[in-house]
């Protein structure tokens, strides 16, 4: 699955136009960046003006999305393994407070992950 080039669609389409004017060794360049970034001319100018302007862009935000996803598989992991030592010290005798605490900790850090992720997904869909 290729990446798309272009901006994200938005409902309604884009309202706002602004012209740029650039001479021709600007537009190589340009060009040039735009196709090492995969992206159109007018996405990657959009999107490096953003960041520059200190705002996250549609790639940083896709890109924080699938790493708090991959945090949130890591840490769901962890605590099946903590899950299993538990029940395993559980058989044989009483389960040390620190266990039950590292437990309760990784639950709370996997249900904010998934409030961020849901935030990033709701302000996404804002237009």
């Amino acid at each position: 699955m290729s990446e798309r080039k272009r901006q994200p669609n938005v409902v309604g389409g884009r309202a706002v136009r602004r012209e740029v004017t650039l001479t021709p060794v600007q537009d190589g360049q340009l060009t040039v960046a735009a196709e090492r970034a995969g992206r159109s001319v007018p996405a990657f100018l959009v999107e490096a003006g953003l960041q520059a302007g200190g705002f996250q862009t549609e790639t940083q935000r896709r890109e924080s999305i699938f790493a708090l996803f991959g945090l949130r598989e890591q840490l769901a992991r962890i605590g099946n393994n903590l899950n299993q030592m538990s029940r395993l010290l559980n058989t044989e005798g009483e389960v040390d407070a620190d266990l039950r605490e590292t437990l309760a900790v990784i639950r709370q850090k996997v249900k904010a992950v998934d409030s961020t992720v849901e935030l990033f997904a709701a302000e996404r869909e804002v237009p």
